[in-house]
């Protein structure tokens, strides 16, 4: 994930050649227009809710950690801003909001369901955490309903990480990352990083809409052998290798990550990441899960 800018910018700088900057309202707009997709029913057939945040005004602090990767930084400067509009949850980069290292001009804004010293990179260390494992799967559905306003020098994403139980088990799943400036694109990814049973892959996923001002849903079939997209619950794109081992979810917004241009100083804030409800299912029949 880009919270690494160097790495980062190295491994997807060319995904975003010619591009330009991209002026659009970041407002959230109600209520929902036709060209959205609406909100898809609590029960899924075929698979078990097992757990989901409908962000109805609140966090679920049984689920959620407002800190991004704490250890490698002050609990202030990891202390996501957000709030909550029209039953959804609104994560923000604001004007006042210090930059998440000292001296490098990233802010991030993310909740994630569970945290521990070192995770997601050992790289910098700032200081050691409390372990927390609020909700983690391995294999499932996992689904969101959301908008962007990423655009020049933004992103936002849905994705999960490794719990790194061992050194091995930190790959990276991203579910959408939506890093502008094109509103109709985003990467469905896979990287191995230290997991010699996984294979690097970066997928460029082209949609017939704007992702920044509409909401649509955006979902993730996790199996044993595969990892399956799905756009308002249509499959779009497969990718044919699989972690087999827990990996914890996170919700994030970044500006300045190293990778995805400058940002334009008249683009006014706040920069945001809508999302209407995370849910997360189990197979109802747990042997479907193996194919």
């Amino acid at each position: 994930m880009a919270s690494d800018p160097k790495n980062a910018q190295i491994r997807r700088r060319s995904l975003l050649a010619g591009t330009g900057a991209l002026a659009l309202s970041a407002l959230v707009k109600a209520p929902a227009h036709a060209a959205e997709m609406p909100p898809n029913p609590l029960e899924k057939p075929g698979w078990i809710l097992d757990r989901h945040d409908e962000f109805n005004g609140s966090l679920d602090s049984g689920l959620w950690i407002p800190k991004y990767l704490e250890s490698r930084t002050t609990a202030e400067r990891a202390t996501a801003r957000y709030g909550f509009r029209n039953n959804a949850l609104v994560l923000r980069i604001d004007d006042d909001q210090p930059t998440y290292y000292a001296g490098n001009p990233m802010k991030v804004s993310s909740v994630q369901t569970g945290q521990r010293t070192g995770l997601h990179k050992t790289d910098p260390h700032d200081h050691d955490i409390a372990t927390q494992w609020k909700y983690t799967a391995k294999y499932g559905y996992f689904e969101i309903r959301a908008k962007t306003s990423a655009r020049s020098g933004l992103h936002a994403a849905f994705w999960t990480v490794g719990v790194q139980d061992t050194g091995s088990h930190n790959g990276e799943i991203d579910i959408i990352e939506d890093p502008g400036p094109n509103p109709n694109q985003f990467l469905f990814s896979l990287h191995k990083w230290s997991d010699p049973d996984l294979i690097e892959v970066q997928n460029t996923i082209t949609t017939g809409f704007d992702i920044n001002t509409e909401m649509h849903i955006y979902a993730l079939e996790w199996t044993p052998n595969q990892l399956k997209l799905h756009v308002d619950n249509q499959l779009v794109k497969t990718i044919n290798s699989s972690p087999a081992y827990n990996m914890a979810f996170l919700l994030s917004i970044y500006e300045n990550a190293g990778w995805t241009g400058s940002v334009d100083p008249s683009d006014t804030r706040p920069k945001e990441f809508v999302v209407d409800y995370f849910r997360a299912y189990r197979p109802a029949d747990p042997a479907s899960s193996q194919k």
